[in-house]
């Protein structure tokens, strides 16, 4: 059961990267979404959706059809909740594990948003097959995720206080976690230290190979910068060492 409190800490949340156009860390994600593709007439997969932010955003800012899924029922029951509070009858959610049940029907844009990286890679090269199997003949399926470079990959930084944590020694690490955990809105993970350890240090070649035995293929490629913030520099990538380790997020759009 969820308690009160880490449900309300929920709402709050998906709540505000639903409503606020520039949450930090989905800023971009909208920005990019908005100037690259028309979604209007579109049905969409919200591919691990979490508690639902963004799968609203899709459903109140274009013309389209979402469906939300995720593998953690507290995730769902929020996003549920949240629907219900907006009437966005444009957005439906559910529990579901594309492997043990996939899609019947096609989808003309799958989207994967701060998902990949918390995904097993022999896991994900199976669910990206399914994935294939469930994309409409001309979609596509856009992934976004910190690189495991990023300052901000290991999904603690902000408690640990130090970013590029990741590159402590192990030991180190979790021991500052540890001391800085805190239960999370999660049943598959609870807490900091769970998430944490349920990366897969994902970075732009395992993304890639993991693609691999769904031949889908990259098309589009976009690595978003701490640099990029600079006036006049925001459409540059750089991914050249020792610059890539500013890269804070990637985007990269697959197709048939």
């Amino acid at each position: 059961m969820i308690t009160q409190a880490l449900y309300d800490e929920g709402i709050t949340y998906a709540e505000q990267n639903f409503m606020d156009e520039t949450a930090n860390h989905l800023k971009v994600d909208k920005e990019l979404i908005r100037t690259k593709f028309n979604l209007d007439g579109k049905k969409i997969l919200d591919f691990g959706c979490g508690m639902g932010g963004m799968s609203l955003w899709y459903a109140q800012n274009f013309d389209c059809e979402v469906h939300g899924v995720d593998i953690d029922s507290h995730h769902i029951r929020i996003a549920t909740d949240l629907k219900s509070r907006h009437h966005l009858p444009n957005v439906g959610f559910e529990v579901r594990n594309v492997l043990d049940r996939p899609f019947e029907g096609k989808f003309d844009f799958i989207v994967l948003n701060d998902v990949a990286e918390h995904i097993q890679l022999p896991i994900l090269k199976k669910i990206f097959v399914e994935l294939k199997k469930s994309l409409a003949v001309d979609g596509g399926i856009f992934v976004s995720y910190p690189p495991w470079k990023s300052p901000y990959a290991s999904h603690v930084s902000h408690v640990v206080g130090i970013p590029w944590c990741q590159y402590l020694p192990e030991r180190t690490l979790l021991k500052l976690i540890e001391k800085n955990n805190r239960a999370i809105v999660g049943e598959e993970e609870s807490d900091l230290l769970e998430a944490y350890k349920g990366l897969n240090h994902l970075t732009h070649e395992k993304l890639m190979e993991a693609i691999e035995p769904s031949c889908l293929k990259a098309v589009f490629r976009k690595s978003h910068s701490i640099i990029n913030r600079m006036p006049g520099l925001s459409n540059i990538n750089l991914r050249v060492f020792p610059l890539d380790y500013l890269i804070t997020k990637e985007f990269v759009l697959l197709k048939n």
